[in-house]
């Protein structure tokens, strides 16, 4: 019976790749977000143009689509990239009379919206990367389940044609057994029963 078992386990085995994809995800991410950034800071400070008047700085952009392609850590990982590249050489200096709370806008309002922007895309992006993982898990397990049941199909069609070889085995058996009986009888009945000899009297004489 343990010829009728397949092996399944290279057809079930399933590579471990989820943690080498979260890693190239996340090296993608980083190198990713050091080239834009990179690319928008050169621009910005070769003099090559200017953001000041743009409604968003580009670096806004950079922490959505990084956000949308990586989830949230792509996201942040890229608004705080946007912020140290800003104030590389330091916060600006508050001048006498500007307010505290005009100076933490002026400083800190397109860092904040960089942050707040890469949590809610990043956020999105993030559960429907759960839901596709749960899908792709699904789909996992109902190929293994289909793959067992394959299997199970195949052993089941192997006994049975070996019940069936058997079956037909036993029946020609019989089938011989009843046409050697049946060639007995009919030998049996052809024969004639031997007449006694009548002893030989003086009077036949």
């Amino acid at each position: 019976m343990s010829s009728d078992t397949p092996v399944l386990s290279g057809t079930l085995r399933e590579p471990p790749i989820t943690a080498f994809s979260s890693t190239r995800s996340n090296a993608l991410a980083l190198a990713e977000g050091v080239l834009l950034l990179g690319v928008v800071a050169f621009i910005e400070r070769s003099g090559l143009m200017s953001f000041t008047s743009w409604p968003a700085h580009p670096y806004l952009f950079i922490a959505i689509l990084l956000s949308a392609q990586y989830g949230v850590l792509g996201g942040v990982l890229a608004a705080m990239g946007a912020t140290a590249i800003s104030y590389v050489n330091g916060l600006p200096v508050r001048p006498f009379d500007m307010s505290h709370a005009e100076y933490f806008r002026l400083t800190w309002a397109d860092p904040l919206s960089w942050v707040v922007a890469a949590l809610m895309v990043g956020i999105v992006t993030s559960h429907r990367g759960r839901l596709l993982e749960e899908q792709s898990e699904q789909l996992r397990k109902a190929r293994m389940a289909e793959s067992l049941i394959a299997a199970q199909y195949q052993v089941l069609a192997q006994r049975t044609h070996k019940l069936e070889r058997t079956l037909a085995g036993r029946a020609d058996l019989s089938v011989l057994d009843g046409n050697q009986s049946s060639l007995e009888t009919v030998k049996g009945r052809g024969k004639a029963p031997a007449r006694p000899k009548r002893p030989v009297s003086s009077a036949d004489l």
